[in-house]
């Protein structure tokens, strides 16, 4: 098994629902491979700290009125059935997930955490390809080669930006995983600095954003219908101009 393959299969491990097969090549592949153990490390370790710090939020009275409505028309509708406790139990954990999806409960529950916990994802990632020494599947300075390169790995098209003029040389590409799914990374040179620039697309209640974590300043912006996550160290004033020059580029 190749390691872009294997970091496509990495969230669907850990959650244990890769069939047998699949999860022996990859477990085979992760005991000799020195860049996606680590990967696979930090996602747990990420899974973890979500776990632990997440908060729980309270249902708004609309959709617990949905909910309760909806349990006591299927216990009338089943009083015949005898279903046992368990069995409601599951059946209101699968009715709350239902309304909440179609009703865009998600993002109500999530509130703007979800755009906080992918802020994170974002900057583990950028540190990641730092530890693991692994910035880019694809070398080049050449963006008819980089943009090509991601067609048929994700669903996503990158722009294709090259930024030497500016002072901001294109090192290449690589293919990285953020929110469960496979998502493009470009990744820029500031002098002795790197800049990964994450390409996702644009989510509900998305907000242009500016964070300093750990030490990594962090930038997101959208344009059309993707989002943009740009994370580095450089000095601010040097993250500043990379920005503006990538957005004039891309016309966002």
């Amino acid at each position: 098994m190749e390691c872009a393959e294997a970091r496509l299969r990495l969230d669907a491990y850990l959650d244990g629902e890769l069939a047998g097969d699949d999860r022996a090549a990859l477990r085979e592949h992760l005991a000799t491979c020195p860049d996606c153990a680590p990967e696979l490390a930090a996602l747990e370790g990420l899974r973890d700290s979500i776990r632990r710090s997440a908060p729980a939020y309270r249902a708004p009275p609309a959709l617990r009125a949905q909910i309760r409505a909806g349990l006591r028309r299927e216990r009338t509708a089943n009083a015949a059935g005898g279903l046992s406790a368990s069995a409601w139990v599951a059946y209101a954990a699968s009715l709350l997930l239902a309304v909440a999806v179609g009703s865009g409960g998600t993002y109500l529950v999530l509130g703007e955490r979800q755009q906080d916990t992918l802020a994170e994802e974002v900057i583990d990632s950028h540190l990641r390809s730092l530890l693991a020494d692994h910035l880019t599947d694809v070398a080049s300075s050449d963006k008819h080669t980089v943009k090509p390169w991601f067609a048929g790995k994700t669903d996503l098209s990158p722009p294709g930006v090259d930024l030497a003029a500016q002072g901001f040389p294109l090192v290449g590409g690589r293919l990285d995983l953020i929110a469960g799914r496979p998502v493009p990374a470009l990744v820029y040179r500031a002098g002795k600095h790197v800049i990964n620039v994450f390409v996702l697309p644009k989510a509900r209640g998305d907000e242009p954003e500016t964070v300093t974590r750990r030490g990594y300043s962090l930038r997101h912006w959208v344009s059309g219908d993707l989002g943009y996550w740009a994370v580095s160290d450089a000095a601010a004033d040097e993250f500043d101009k990379f920005e503006h020059a990538f957005r004039a580029a891309v016309g966002g």
